[in-house]
């Protein structure tokens, strides 16, 4: 503001002293005429500075509001943290001192084993039955239906048939029912499971409020998660193998997005994080690399977990890498009088092999119909990352990283995509606001170590993308 003055003030200096230096002839009118030259640029000399001053004012001003509205979310967002936080440690603190209440203080580890110990699980059971919140059995049939759907992600009259369908496998798990320990109803073990899930809440703290110990807790997810496995396991199937399957998802494919109807299927990655450190770096994060593959509906047929941290010259093949494989082996398909093999598509910059039954994008396109064949590729992809936000979404336990082993991990995530899949198939209620804090690009997994490709395949792959690509472009409407 201060530089505008100067520049509105030099200005008019200049002019006044042209004005006040003018030798022209006939004085009197020469007079009059300077001054009103004189009035009418200190009339616009008042004018500029006016406008200058309001609007420099009214830009800080701005400034200053939207500083302190980033101040205000800023800090409001450290609050959040910092609550959360406190909550966390209180819990863990509170279950420690009444272990050290109890004399039955054990050193703790990042992974605990789950041992079938029953003196300890008693002497757990007994703390905590003191110190019982009743969240179960009090809070939870208070709650009205809209509050039942916020909190365990599915609706009543879901929950009672889930409880059917698994009471007769959970009534027969011995860690359940056993006679020293207090017996947990299969309600209530779905109940803790579903809330687990849904809340992303870490172990500690489902176990303070269903008042059981670490140990009984993550039991009961366990057996809740195989029981899962055995009575809804069908909801993940597998790749698409009779005909009739074939013909439903590719032609799904090519209803969406003009793919040429040999599509199967859809690649997605992701990078989960474990909690707890490394022995030898501190820095160093357990993940958990999970490999889905997705349908016309975007639901998932094949899951595929391993240690997110072994990318190196032995990390392991990525999901139909090599043949034989069950893609591999799928029937080919006729497109205008040329018989192509059955694909998926590979996630973008993963460094997948290129196979005939395995394509990818263009890394560098310069046709039309290479780039129509990225178009469509980029919106497959997107409709891979609306599949997975909204699984985890659904499952905010995702979105968190886990306090629980490798083996404990991959087994709670496999029975949480066959829920998903059998809540997507009864269209049960799904939330927007449920997705509000996940962002899927957080958990983007980093591509596998390249390898030299020499394989035959790979030339054969190039032709069929091309071909695919063309056919794109011919029958693009």
């Amino acid at each position: 503001m201060d530089a505008g003055l100067k520049l509105i003030n030099n200005d008019l200096n200049d002019a006044l002293y042209k004005l006040l230096n003018d030798d022209s002839t006939g004085a009197d009118n020469a007079l009059e005429q300077r001054k009103q030259k004189i009035a009418m640029l200190i009339k616009l000399h008042v004018r500029h500075v006016q406008q200058t001053v309001i609007t420099n004012r009214r830009r800080r001003q701005q400034r200053t509001r939207r500083r302190f509205k980033q101040l205000r979310s800023f800090f409001m967002q450290q609050m959040i943290e910092l609550q959360s936080r406190y909550l966390h440690m209180f819990a863990m603190l509170r279950m420690k001192h009444a272990q050290l209440d109890s004399g039955q203080l054990e050193d703790t580890q990042p992974y605990p084993d789950i041992n079938d110990d029953p003196h300890r699980d008693q002497a757990e059971s007994q703390f905590v039955t003191g110190n019982q919140t009743q969240f179960w059995e009090d809070t939870i049939p208070q709650y009205s239906d809209e509050e039942f759907l916020s909190s365990l992600h599915v609706t009543r009259s879901t929950f009672k048939s889930l409880c059917s369908q698994l009471a007769p496998t959970l009534r027969t798990i011995p860690e359940l029912t056993s006679a020293h320990l207090d017996k947990i109803s299969a309600e209530k073990c779905v109940g803790l499971a579903l809330y687990f899930l849904a809340s992303g809440e870490r172990i500690s703290i489902i176990s303070e409020q269903f008042a059981l110990p670490r140990a009984r807790t993550i039991k009961c997810l366990k057996v809740f998660c195989n029981a899962v496995m055995t009575n809804l396991g069908k909801a993940l199937r597998l790749l698409p193998q009779s005909e009739a399957d074939c013909e439903n998802v590719v032609a799904g494919f090519q209803r969406e997005c003009n793919m040429p109807a040999a599509l199967v299927g859809v690649l997605g990655v992701c990078c989960i994080p474990l909690r707890g450190k490394g022995k030898s770096d501190a820095d160093f994060v357990p993940t958990l690399r999970m490999e889905f593959l997705l349908d016309d509906r975007m639901l998932f047929r094949e899951l595929q977990l391993r240690n997110g941290n072994g990318n190196g010259p032995r990390a392991p093949t990525p999901m139909f890498g090599e043949p034989p494989n069950p893609l591999s082996q799928l029937p080919a398909r006729c497109i205008n009088g040329r018989m192509v093999p059955a694909f998926v598509l590979a996630p973008v910059n993963q460094n997948y092999p290129l196979r005939p039954w395995l394509l990818q994008q263009f890394a560098d396109p310069v046709d039309p119909h290479e780039y129509d064949f990225n178009e469509v590729a980029d919106h497959l992809h997107e409709l891979s990352d609306c599949a997975l936000h909204r699984l985890m979404s659904r499952w905010r336990f995702l979105s968190q990283p886990l306090d629980i082993s490798f083996q404990t991990a991959s087994c709670i995530i496999i029975a949480a995509t066959v829920l998903h899949n059998l809540l997507e198939e009864l269209s049960e209620p799904h939330m927007l606001e449920w997705g509000n804090t996940v962002d899927v690009s957080r958990f983007r997994s980093p591509p596998i170590a390249p390898k030299q490709d020499t394989s035959e395949d790979a030339d054969r792959a190039l032709e069929v993308r091309d071909f695919l690509a063309r056919t794109i472009s011919s029958t693009e409407i």
